[in-house]
Protein backbone atom coordinates (compact mmCIF):
# COMPACT_ATOMS: atom_id res chain seq x y z
CA UNK A 1 0.00 0.00 0.00
CA UNK A 2 1.15 3.48 -1.27
CA UNK A 3 1.72 5.51 2.15
CA UNK A 4 0.26 8.61 2.43
CA UNK A 5 1.99 12.03 2.02
CA UNK A 6 0.88 14.75 4.39
CA UNK A 7 0.91 18.16 4.40
CA UNK A 8 0.88 19.84 7.82
CA UNK A 9 0.26 23.97 7.27
CA UNK A 10 1.84 26.17 10.27
CA UNK A 11 3.27 25.35 13.14
CA UNK A 12 2.47 27.61 15.76
CA UNK A 13 4.40 26.65 19.23
CA UNK A 14 6.53 23.77 16.99
CA UNK A 15 2.92 22.14 17.65
CA UNK A 16 2.89 20.42 13.80
CA UNK A 17 6.63 19.80 14.07
CA UNK A 18 5.58 17.25 16.63
CA UNK A 19 2.67 15.42 15.24
CA UNK A 20 4.77 15.38 11.98
CA UNK A 21 7.62 13.59 13.65
CA UNK A 22 4.62 11.08 15.19
CA UNK A 23 3.32 11.16 11.86
CA UNK A 24 6.59 10.19 10.21
CA UNK A 25 7.13 7.23 12.88
CA UNK A 26 3.89 5.85 11.78
CA UNK A 27 5.08 5.63 8.17
CA UNK A 28 3.34 8.14 6.60
CA UNK A 29 5.39 10.83 4.36
CA UNK A 30 4.67 13.81 6.51
CA UNK A 31 5.62 17.68 5.45
CA UNK A 32 5.92 20.38 7.57
CA UNK A 33 5.65 23.98 5.67
CA UNK A 34 6.53 26.67 8.05
CA UNK A 35 6.97 30.90 8.14
CA UNK A 36 10.54 31.46 9.88
CA UNK A 37 9.47 33.39 12.84
CA UNK A 38 9.84 33.64 16.17
CA UNK A 39 13.15 31.44 16.63
CA UNK A 40 12.79 30.02 19.72
CA UNK A 41 9.39 28.02 17.83
CA UNK A 42 11.08 26.65 14.97
CA UNK A 43 12.12 23.23 14.74
CA UNK A 44 15.42 23.57 15.59
CA UNK A 45 14.34 24.55 18.93
CA UNK A 46 12.77 20.95 20.05
CA UNK A 47 15.08 18.89 17.99
CA UNK A 48 18.89 17.47 18.42
CA UNK A 49 19.30 15.98 15.32
CA UNK A 50 19.54 16.98 12.30
CA UNK A 51 18.00 14.68 9.95
CA UNK A 52 14.26 15.46 10.82
CA UNK A 53 14.82 19.10 9.70
CA UNK A 54 14.74 17.67 6.02
CA UNK A 55 11.28 17.49 6.25
CA UNK A 56 10.47 20.76 7.42
CA UNK A 57 10.02 23.43 4.95
CA UNK A 58 10.34 27.30 5.85
CA UNK A 59 7.90 28.91 3.18
CA UNK A 60 8.36 32.88 2.41
CA UNK A 61 4.46 33.24 1.79
CA UNK A 62 3.92 36.26 3.92
CA UNK A 63 7.43 37.68 3.55
CA UNK A 64 5.48 40.39 1.79
CA UNK A 65 2.52 40.62 3.47
CA UNK A 66 -0.43 38.38 2.59
CA UNK A 67 -2.29 40.38 0.08
CA UNK A 68 0.83 40.03 -2.14
CA UNK A 69 1.21 35.88 -1.18
CA UNK A 70 2.11 34.25 -4.48
CA UNK A 71 -0.61 32.19 -4.92
CA UNK A 72 1.12 29.96 -7.78
CA UNK A 73 3.92 29.16 -5.14
CA UNK A 74 2.04 28.30 -2.31
CA UNK A 75 0.11 25.53 -5.23
CA UNK A 76 3.36 24.25 -6.55
CA UNK A 77 4.63 23.62 -2.70
CA UNK A 78 1.23 22.20 -1.83
CA UNK A 79 0.07 19.95 -4.55
CA UNK A 80 0.58 16.15 -4.42
CA UNK A 81 -0.50 15.58 -1.08
CA UNK A 82 -3.13 13.36 -0.06
CA UNK A 83 -4.02 15.01 3.71
CA UNK A 84 -3.87 18.69 4.68
CA UNK A 85 -3.66 19.64 8.19
CA UNK A 86 -3.04 23.49 9.34
CA UNK A 87 -3.34 26.01 11.57
CA UNK A 88 -2.63 30.13 11.77
CA UNK A 89 -2.11 32.45 8.86
CA UNK A 90 -0.27 29.67 6.67
CA UNK A 91 -3.72 27.95 6.84
CA UNK A 92 -5.15 31.19 5.38
CA UNK A 93 -2.76 31.12 2.92
CA UNK A 94 -3.43 27.66 1.77
CA UNK A 95 -7.37 28.10 2.21
CA UNK A 96 -6.63 31.22 -0.09
CA UNK A 97 -5.00 29.31 -3.06
CA UNK A 98 -7.68 26.78 -2.86
CA UNK A 99 -6.86 24.01 -0.54
CA UNK A 100 -9.25 22.69 2.00
CA UNK A 101 -8.00 21.46 5.25
CA UNK A 102 -8.76 17.70 6.25
CA UNK A 103 -8.07 18.61 9.95
CA UNK A 104 -7.85 22.02 11.41
CA UNK A 105 -6.00 22.68 14.78
CA UNK A 106 -6.86 26.01 16.89
CA UNK A 107 -4.43 27.16 18.74
CA UNK A 108 -5.98 30.31 20.60
CA UNK A 109 -6.10 33.40 19.63
CA UNK A 110 -7.24 32.61 15.83
CA UNK A 111 -10.33 31.08 17.39
CA UNK A 112 -10.90 34.36 20.08
CA UNK A 113 -9.65 37.16 18.55
CA UNK A 114 -8.32 36.83 14.53
CA UNK A 115 -11.53 35.00 13.13
CA UNK A 116 -13.87 37.40 15.09
CA UNK A 117 -12.69 40.51 13.37
CA UNK A 118 -14.13 41.61 10.41
CA UNK A 119 -14.23 39.80 7.04
CA UNK A 120 -14.31 42.90 4.64
CA UNK A 121 -12.86 46.56 5.06
CA UNK A 122 -14.97 49.33 5.85
CA UNK A 123 -16.01 52.17 3.53
CA UNK A 124 -14.14 54.11 5.21
CA UNK A 125 -10.55 52.16 4.44
CA UNK A 126 -11.85 51.96 0.91
CA UNK A 127 -12.46 55.71 0.73
CA UNK A 128 -9.06 56.25 2.44
CA UNK A 129 -7.34 53.64 -0.30
CA UNK A 130 -8.24 56.49 -3.09
CA UNK A 131 -6.58 59.18 -1.58
CA UNK A 132 -2.80 57.04 -1.43
CA UNK A 133 -0.83 56.78 -4.22
CA UNK A 134 -0.62 53.04 -5.12
CA UNK A 135 -4.52 52.83 -4.82
CA UNK A 136 -5.04 50.79 -7.64
CA UNK A 137 -3.19 48.04 -5.63
CA UNK A 138 -4.55 48.58 -2.55
CA UNK A 139 -8.05 48.99 -3.77
CA UNK A 140 -7.60 45.12 -4.74
CA UNK A 141 -6.34 44.14 -1.75
CA UNK A 142 -9.56 45.58 -0.29
CA UNK A 143 -11.40 43.85 -2.54
CA UNK A 144 -9.99 40.61 -1.39
CA UNK A 145 -11.32 40.93 1.87
CA UNK A 146 -9.34 40.69 5.10
CA UNK A 147 -7.03 38.18 7.09
CA UNK A 148 -9.53 36.82 8.99
CA UNK A 149 -11.88 36.14 5.95
CA UNK A 150 -9.15 33.59 4.72
CA UNK A 151 -8.65 32.15 8.08
CA UNK A 152 -12.39 31.94 8.95
CA UNK A 153 -12.61 30.37 5.98
CA UNK A 154 -10.01 27.67 6.80
CA UNK A 155 -11.82 26.75 9.23
CA UNK A 156 -15.73 27.06 8.73
CA UNK A 157 -14.44 24.87 5.68
CA UNK A 158 -12.21 22.54 7.40
CA UNK A 159 -13.38 18.77 7.84
CA UNK A 160 -12.62 18.02 11.15
CA UNK A 161 -11.56 20.76 13.87
CA UNK A 162 -9.99 19.04 16.61
CA UNK A 163 -8.76 20.44 20.08
CA UNK A 164 -9.02 19.75 23.76
CA UNK A 165 -11.88 21.43 25.64
CA UNK A 166 -11.11 24.87 27.17
CA UNK A 167 -12.15 27.01 29.95
CA UNK A 168 -12.68 30.98 30.47
CA UNK A 169 -15.41 31.27 27.53
CA UNK A 170 -13.10 30.37 24.64
CA UNK A 171 -15.62 27.14 23.78
CA UNK A 172 -18.48 29.95 23.48
CA UNK A 173 -16.03 31.84 21.26
CA UNK A 174 -15.19 28.63 19.30
CA UNK A 175 -19.24 27.74 19.09
CA UNK A 176 -19.68 30.62 17.31
CA UNK A 177 -18.27 30.32 14.20
CA UNK A 178 -20.39 28.60 11.55
CA UNK A 179 -18.06 25.66 10.63
CA UNK A 180 -19.44 23.39 8.69
CA UNK A 181 -17.24 19.87 9.87
CA UNK A 182 -17.08 17.82 12.52
CA UNK A 183 -15.87 19.60 15.79
CA UNK A 184 -14.44 17.45 18.00
CA UNK A 185 -12.70 17.68 21.75
CA UNK A 186 -9.46 15.62 20.36
CA UNK A 187 -6.09 17.24 21.96
CA UNK A 188 -3.25 17.72 19.40
CA UNK A 189 -0.67 15.80 20.25
CA UNK A 190 2.16 18.85 20.51
CA UNK A 191 5.27 17.15 21.81
CA UNK A 192 7.45 14.30 20.83
CA UNK A 193 8.43 12.68 23.64
CA UNK A 194 10.63 10.51 22.08
CA UNK A 195 13.09 13.02 22.09
CA UNK A 196 13.48 13.94 25.83
CA UNK A 197 13.54 10.41 27.37
CA UNK A 198 17.25 9.71 27.25
CA UNK A 199 17.26 12.74 29.39
CA UNK A 200 15.59 11.22 32.16
CA UNK A 201 18.05 8.21 31.66
CA UNK A 202 21.11 10.46 32.21
CA UNK A 203 21.91 10.66 28.71
CA UNK A 204 22.40 14.38 28.14
CA UNK A 205 22.70 15.90 24.64
CA UNK A 206 24.03 19.10 23.56
CA UNK A 207 21.89 22.07 25.94
CA UNK A 208 22.90 25.77 26.79
CA UNK A 209 22.90 26.98 29.93
CA UNK A 210 24.17 22.99 31.49
CA UNK A 211 26.73 23.98 33.41
CA UNK A 212 24.67 26.62 35.16
CA UNK A 213 21.46 24.82 35.72
CA UNK A 214 23.96 21.47 37.03
CA UNK A 215 25.49 24.81 39.67
CA UNK A 216 22.24 25.54 40.57
CA UNK A 217 21.00 21.97 41.08
CA UNK A 218 23.93 21.17 43.61
CA UNK A 219 23.56 24.43 45.07
CA UNK A 220 19.89 24.23 46.34
CA UNK A 221 17.52 21.81 47.79
CA UNK A 222 14.66 22.52 46.21
CA UNK A 223 13.80 24.39 43.16
CA UNK A 224 10.86 25.36 41.08
CA UNK A 225 9.96 26.59 38.30
CA UNK A 226 7.62 28.32 35.86
CA UNK A 227 8.69 28.40 32.42
CA UNK A 228 5.82 30.54 30.71
CA UNK A 229 5.38 34.15 29.74
CA UNK A 230 5.19 36.49 32.63
CA UNK A 231 1.48 37.57 31.86
CA UNK A 232 -0.55 39.52 35.20
CA UNK A 233 -0.62 42.82 35.05
CA UNK A 234 -0.13 44.29 31.08
CA UNK A 235 -4.29 43.58 29.87
CA UNK A 236 -4.32 42.17 26.29
CA UNK A 237 -7.37 40.65 26.10
CA UNK A 238 -9.66 37.92 28.73
CA UNK A 239 -7.42 34.70 27.48
CA UNK A 240 -4.17 35.67 27.67
CA UNK A 241 -3.88 36.65 31.68
CA UNK A 242 -1.98 33.99 33.46
CA UNK A 243 -1.97 35.50 37.10
CA UNK A 244 2.05 34.52 37.00
CA UNK A 245 2.94 37.05 40.28
CA UNK A 246 0.98 34.67 42.28
CA UNK A 247 4.17 31.79 42.08
CA UNK A 248 6.04 34.60 43.04
CA UNK A 249 4.31 35.71 45.93
CA UNK A 250 3.52 32.50 47.32
CA UNK A 251 7.50 31.61 46.51
CA UNK A 252 8.12 34.87 48.79
CA UNK A 253 5.51 33.45 51.62
CA UNK A 254 7.31 30.10 51.99
CA UNK A 255 10.53 31.83 52.46
CA UNK A 256 9.34 34.19 54.83
CA UNK A 257 8.19 31.16 56.81
CA UNK A 258 11.48 29.35 55.84
CA UNK A 259 14.27 31.74 56.18
CA UNK A 260 17.27 29.40 56.03
CA UNK A 261 15.84 27.30 53.67
CA UNK A 262 18.13 26.68 50.21
CA UNK A 263 15.14 27.22 47.97
CA UNK A 264 15.11 28.99 44.44
CA UNK A 265 12.61 29.76 41.69
CA UNK A 266 13.70 29.86 38.50
CA UNK A 267 11.78 31.77 35.60
CA UNK A 268 12.38 32.76 31.81
CA UNK A 269 12.70 36.69 31.18
CA UNK A 270 9.68 35.86 28.79
CA UNK A 271 6.34 38.05 28.72
CA UNK A 272 4.64 41.55 28.45
CA UNK A 273 5.39 41.85 32.74
CA UNK A 274 9.11 40.67 33.12
CA UNK A 275 9.93 44.03 34.33
CA UNK A 276 6.99 44.24 36.98
CA UNK A 277 7.83 40.53 38.21
CA UNK A 278 11.52 41.63 38.55
CA UNK A 279 10.64 44.49 40.06
CA UNK A 280 8.12 42.43 42.63
CA UNK A 281 10.58 40.58 43.39
CA UNK A 282 12.89 43.13 44.39
CA UNK A 283 10.18 44.53 46.57
CA UNK A 284 9.65 41.29 48.68
CA UNK A 285 13.32 40.84 49.10
CA UNK A 286 14.00 37.25 47.99
CA UNK A 287 16.18 37.93 44.60
CA UNK A 288 18.86 35.65 45.98
CA UNK A 289 16.40 32.89 45.99
CA UNK A 290 15.06 33.87 42.30
CA UNK A 291 17.25 32.88 38.92
CA UNK A 292 16.31 34.42 35.68
CA UNK A 293 17.22 32.89 32.32
CA UNK A 294 16.58 34.30 29.04
CA UNK A 295 14.08 32.78 26.69
CA UNK A 296 15.27 29.32 25.76
CA UNK A 297 14.55 26.62 23.08
CA UNK A 298 12.47 23.96 23.83
CA UNK A 299 15.50 21.47 24.01
CA UNK A 300 16.99 23.04 26.55
CA UNK A 301 14.76 24.12 28.38
CA UNK A 302 13.57 19.99 28.45
CA UNK A 303 16.83 19.41 30.96
CA UNK A 304 16.27 22.98 33.01
CA UNK A 305 12.73 21.13 33.80
CA UNK A 306 14.62 17.88 34.66
CA UNK A 307 17.04 18.92 37.07
CA UNK A 308 14.16 20.90 38.79
CA UNK A 309 11.55 19.17 41.72
CA UNK A 310 8.31 21.12 40.56
CA UNK A 311 7.16 22.88 37.65
CA UNK A 312 3.89 25.90 37.97
CA UNK A 313 1.53 26.42 35.67
CA UNK A 314 -1.36 28.67 35.74
CA UNK A 315 -3.38 30.84 38.43
CA UNK A 316 -6.33 32.45 35.91
CA UNK A 317 -8.14 30.49 33.40
CA UNK A 318 -8.33 26.73 33.83
CA UNK A 319 -7.01 24.75 31.08
CA UNK A 320 -6.26 21.58 31.19
CA UNK A 321 -3.44 20.93 28.75
CA UNK A 322 -1.02 24.11 27.20
CA UNK A 323 2.88 24.10 27.02
CA UNK A 324 4.45 24.98 30.16
CA UNK A 325 2.35 21.87 32.10
CA UNK A 326 2.84 19.34 29.57
CA UNK A 327 6.61 19.79 29.24
CA UNK A 328 7.05 19.54 33.21
CA UNK A 329 4.83 15.94 33.24
CA UNK A 330 7.07 14.96 29.94
CA UNK A 331 10.16 14.77 32.44
CA UNK A 332 7.82 13.30 35.35
CA UNK A 333 7.49 17.16 37.20
CA UNK A 334 4.11 17.84 38.50
CA UNK A 335 2.56 20.88 38.18
CA UNK A 336 1.20 23.92 40.84
CA UNK A 337 -1.68 25.10 38.67
CA UNK A 338 -5.16 26.24 38.68
CA UNK A 339 -7.11 23.89 36.77
CA UNK A 340 -10.91 23.64 36.12
CA UNK A 341 -11.43 20.02 37.16
CA UNK A 342 -15.15 20.00 37.08
CA UNK A 343 -14.83 20.91 32.88
CA UNK A 344 -12.93 17.96 32.23
CA UNK A 345 -14.15 14.92 34.64
CA UNK A 346 -16.71 13.67 32.46
CA UNK A 347 -14.16 13.65 29.31
CA UNK A 348 -11.58 11.47 30.82
CA UNK A 349 -11.58 8.25 33.17
CA UNK A 350 -9.21 10.27 35.32
CA UNK A 351 -7.01 13.09 35.19
CA UNK A 352 -3.25 13.98 36.07
CA UNK A 353 -2.39 14.45 39.21
CA UNK A 354 -1.44 18.03 40.93
CA UNK A 355 -1.00 20.67 43.08
CA UNK A 356 -4.27 22.34 42.87
CA UNK A 357 -3.57 25.91 43.81
CA UNK A 358 -4.75 29.88 42.59
CA UNK A 359 -4.16 32.02 45.27
CA UNK A 360 -0.84 33.15 46.89
CA UNK A 361 -1.48 31.13 50.02
CA UNK A 362 -2.31 28.40 48.26
CA UNK A 363 0.84 28.35 46.13
CA UNK A 364 2.42 28.32 49.54
CA UNK A 365 0.55 25.45 51.05
CA UNK A 366 1.59 23.48 47.87
CA UNK A 367 5.31 24.34 47.64
CA UNK A 368 5.31 22.61 51.68
CA UNK A 369 3.68 19.84 50.55
CA UNK A 370 5.79 19.50 48.00
CA UNK A 371 9.41 20.12 50.23
CA UNK A 372 7.94 17.39 53.00
CA UNK A 373 6.79 14.84 50.76
CA UNK A 374 9.77 13.85 48.09
CA UNK A 375 8.69 10.47 47.87
CA UNK A 376 4.56 11.17 46.94
CA UNK A 377 5.95 14.11 44.58
CA UNK A 378 7.70 11.71 42.48
CA UNK A 379 5.48 9.28 42.21
CA UNK A 380 3.01 11.74 41.05
CA UNK A 381 5.25 12.75 38.77
CA UNK A 382 5.42 9.61 37.23
CA UNK A 383 1.40 9.53 36.90
CA UNK A 384 1.20 12.43 35.05
CA UNK A 385 3.97 11.42 32.83
CA UNK A 386 2.06 7.96 32.09
CA UNK A 387 -1.20 10.24 31.50
CA UNK A 388 0.25 12.92 29.21
CA UNK A 389 1.40 9.61 27.24
CA UNK A 390 -2.10 8.15 27.01
CA UNK A 391 -4.34 11.07 26.63
CA UNK A 392 -2.21 13.82 25.03
CA UNK A 393 -0.22 11.17 22.47
CA UNK A 394 -1.41 7.72 22.07
CA UNK A 395 -5.28 8.15 21.70
CA UNK A 396 -5.62 11.23 19.69
CA UNK A 397 -3.08 10.26 17.55
CA UNK A 398 -4.76 6.92 17.07
CA UNK A 399 -7.79 9.25 16.27
CA UNK A 400 -6.06 11.99 13.94
CA UNK A 401 -4.76 8.24 12.22
CA UNK A 402 -8.45 7.01 11.91
CA UNK A 403 -9.46 10.07 10.47
CA UNK A 404 -7.01 9.92 7.67
CA UNK A 405 -6.98 6.39 6.88
CA UNK A 406 -10.86 6.89 6.11
CA UNK A 407 -10.35 9.45 3.84
CA UNK A 408 -10.10 7.66 -0.03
Amino acid sequence: MKKKRIALVGNVNNNLFALMRHLRDLGYDAHLFHRPENDHFQPKADTYSLDVLNYCHSVTWLNKGFHRVDIEEVKRQLTGFDFYIGQSDEAAVAYKAGFTLDVYYPYGSDVYKYAQFAEEYTLKNKMGALLKRNRRTLLKHMKEGTVAKYLRGAIIHSKYILEESRSGGYDEKMQAIPYKGKYQNVALPFIYYKEYEELMHGQHADVHWRTEIDRLRKENDFIVLYHGRQEWKTVHNAFTGKNTHHIILGFAQYMKRHPNARALLCMLEYGSDTVPSKKLIEELGIEKHVQWFPKMYRKDIMYLIHNVDICSGEFKLGDLVFGTVVEAMQMKKIVIHNRATELYTDKYADLYPMLQAIEPEEVETAIEFAVNNPAKIKEMGEQANAWIKRYLVQEPLQHLVNIIEAKN
